[in-house]
């Protein structure tokens, strides 16, 4: 989904090319604790995907909660006898993912007035809808919306609103990631998502799912150059590709939100080699992640994906490498999913789909830039041994 850009109001576009390794003469020569591989975000990149980004971000442990109110135009009124209709095109399903993708630690709870749909003061089309929409005629929207339904919200996360499907000049689903408030500065939410034409039409449940992550301050993983968009990470990550065929966010996302505990991920931070295993990330428990650090902003990822769980439709399984840069922002490349399969010509659509090593085919892949080389040593269920090697 294309998103909104941050601009000084507040306001974003929460709508892949080769990854340039450079190695420094110098690794870290420290392997210390885990820490030493949470690159820290830098606040000046927007989204930036290190850990400890400030941006009012909503909650990704625990509770996050929600809103939804459900608006249509004079123009494109609401064709649907009730707005539960929507509300069930939503949820469960999208609460159900995030308990699944988190291990239990996050609960989406929303509340949502179903009892009508809230017509709003603009005509649909007058709201631009489209990928020059503004901050300001953002804004408006949501603020139209609120003083529609002219009643006290609770305090919540997020706010999100909801069209008709009627409602075709509403084409995509952008984040807002300022403070909502009513026109009159009453504050309401950390975020706002609105959901467009796009969601009832192409993605389904899940782009509620996406958009959300946004709202955690999870940056989108598909380029905004208008190129295909699995250039970055094929469809490993709902963040890039929300119909891909591996949606379950990466280890990396799930460490920094805090589903992935400290003792679930190793560091690699001196020269030498070492050894590790994991179990895929569609299942509870277990090491989920090597990461290794490169410099202060960049690290290389192994993950383990299996067809299981959120992931059951994938087309490729084994372990999977990826960069994470905290200096790129959001819809610029900040992850880059590693091709062990070259020249495959991919699988489900995308070269990217089939990159993982395996066992039984490509099982080692080397970046002599970084210095470092990944090796599956064994295979034992769905779980994987790997060699690090760094040099």
């Amino acid at each position: 989904m294309m998103r909104q850009r941050l601009q000084p109001s507040g306001w974003a576009w929460c709508f892949y090319p080769i990854v340039a390794f450079k190695l420094a003469a110098g690794l870290p020569q420290a392997r210390a604790d885990v820490s030493a591989c949470k690159i820290a975000a830098d606040q000046s990149v927007y989204l930036s995907d290190g850990f400890g980004y400030e941006l009012n971000c909503a909650p990704s442990v625990g509770t996050l909660s929600a809103f939804m109110i459900f608006v249509d135009f004079s123009d494109q009124g609401a064709t649907e006898s009730s707005p539960q209709e929507l509300h069930d095109f939503f949820l469960p399903s999208a609460a159900d993912w995030y308990a699944t993708a988190s291990y239990g630690a996050l609960e989406l709870s929303v509340n949502a007035d179903t009892s009508r749909f809230y017509r709003m003061s603009g005509t649909a089309v007058s709201y631009n809808f489209q990928r020059g929409l503004t901050s300001q005629l953002h804004q408006r929207y949501i603020q139209d919306a609120l003083a529609a339904y002219n009643a006290p919200i609770p305090e919540v996360d997020v706010l999100y609103v909801v069209p008709t499907k009627n409602a075709t000049a509403i084409t995509y689903s952008p984040t807002y990631v300022g403070d909502v408030t009513t026109r009159a500065g009453t504050y309401v939410a950390k975020k706002a998502v609105t959901f467009g034409h796009d969601g009832y039409a192409t993605w389904g449940s899940l782009v509620l799912n996406h958009e959300t992550g946004h709202t955690m301050c999870i940056p989108d993983y598909y380029p905004f150059n208008g190129s295909a968009t699995g250039l970055f990470i094929g469809g490993w990550n709902l963040m890039g590709l929300i119909s891909g065929p591996s949606p379950d966010y990466f280890a990396w996302d799930k460490w920094r939100l805090g589903w992935l505990g400290d003792d679930q991920v190793d560091c690699v931070a001196e020269n030498g080699e070492t050894t590790h295993s994991l179990s895929p990330i569609e299942v509870t428990g277990g090491k989920k992640a090597v990461v290794v650090k490169h410099s202060d902003t960049e690290v290389l990822v192994a993950e383990v994906r299996s067809a299981t769980g959120l992931d059951a439709a994938s087309c490729a399984t084994g372990v999977l490498l990826y960069t994470v840069s905290s200096t790129t922002e959001t819809g610029e490349g900040p992850v880059r999913v590693l091709d062990a399969t070259p020249g495959s010509g991919g699988c489900a659509g995308d070269r990217l789909n089939d990159a993982t090593l395996t066992l039984d085919g490509t099982s080692s892949y080397a970046i002599p830039d970084w210095g470092i080389e990944v090796t599956v040593v064994a295979k034992n269920g769905e779980d994987y041994d790997i060699k690090v090697a760094l040099t």
